[in-house]
């Protein structure tokens, strides 16, 4: 019974430090950008400063981000780079 007990708290600990994959997108522009995402029918908005990183976005994926001039669809687990005013995968 001890074993049977041990083996389920080991699981609920690893299955809760199992890493969340969600989209990062890094700004390494010197200026802000606002960035719409689009996960089905929810959409966010975000604000990502210059030179920083807005990280875990789009939860479930596809979701298609949006900012002036540039827009890309990208999986839950994507790395985004906004780039002389333009989206882009890593």
């Amino acid at each position: 019974m001890r074993a049977k007990v041990a083996a389920i708290v080991i699981g609920m600990v690893l299955g809760a430090s199992a890493p969340v994959w969600a989209t990062d997108i890094i700004n390494q522009d010197s200026k802000s950008y606002q960035v719409t995402i689009v996960e089905g029918g929810y959409t966010a908005k975000y604000t990502v400063k210059a030179a920083s990183s807005q990280y875990g976005v789009c939860g479930t994926g596809p979701c298609t981000f949006k900012i002036k001039g540039s827009s890309i669809t990208a999986d839950k687990n994507a790395r985004l780079v906004i780039k002389n005013g333009k989206l882009s995968k890593m």
